[in-house]
């Protein structure tokens, strides 16, 4: 089956026969737009609006039109507040949506938007999250991580002593691995103390 519009080999998804996944992804983008209450371009003008390159025109990071397992670089329809339109990746639409005006566009590469401070920091400044197929950093940063933690323990001592009891027992049976790691960590935090 041929796409309708512009006879590529059509996708099979959702019931629709007869789009390829870039017009499949347009009519997403229109419904979205609508159901936002935001202007919705015709398929026309989101043609003129994909980028030659398929290169983000934020970050430049490479774009897809449907893939499930990368979504943060997935094509989205983007309204920026000065009115104008713009096809960028997830990422970038998702930062869009935390700061205010177009701001993010000014922010550096190697920092972020801590979501709680509303404050933008280098990269350092955040934990790093490794319970997917990548790293990425966490959205508060370190500091408000910490009073985060605190706060938590403060208005539940008696889990945190729960807690701090099974880590030390847990210590107690595996105390040649959790030895290791503690020279592991004391290596590495020297190492970062006596970089330039």
């Amino acid at each position: 089956m041929k796409c309708y519009i512009c006879g590529i080999d059509a996708i099979k998804k959702y019931d629709w026969h007869s789009l390829c996944e870039k017009h499949y992804r347009f009519i997403q983008m229109r419904k979205t737009a609508k159901a936002d209450k935001k202007y919705s371009p015709s398929i026309y003008e989101l043609e003129k609006l994909v980028p030659s390159n398929m290169k983000c025109a934020d970050c430049g990071k490479t774009m897809h039109w449907i893939d499930n397992n990368n979504r943060s670089d997935g094509a989205v329809l983007q309204h920026y507040r000065d009115g104008t339109l713009g096809i960028v990746c997830m990422a970038c639409n998702t930062k869009h949506g935390m700061m205010p005006g177009d701001s993010y566009r000014d922010t550096p590469k190697d920092h972020k938007l801590c979501r709680t401070c509303k404050t933008i920091k280098p990269l350092s400044d955040f934990h790093t999250r490794k319970d997917g197929k990548k790293p990425y950093p966490m959205s508060k940063c370190k500091k408000c991580n910490l009073a985060v933690h605190q706060k938590w323990r403060l208005a539940n001592p008696e889990k945190y002593r729960e807690s701090t009891k099974r880590h030390n027992d847990m210590k107690q049976q595996n105390i040649e691995k959790y030895r290791a790691l503690d020279r592991e960590s004391y290596w590495r935090r020297k190492e970062q103390k006596d970089a330039p």
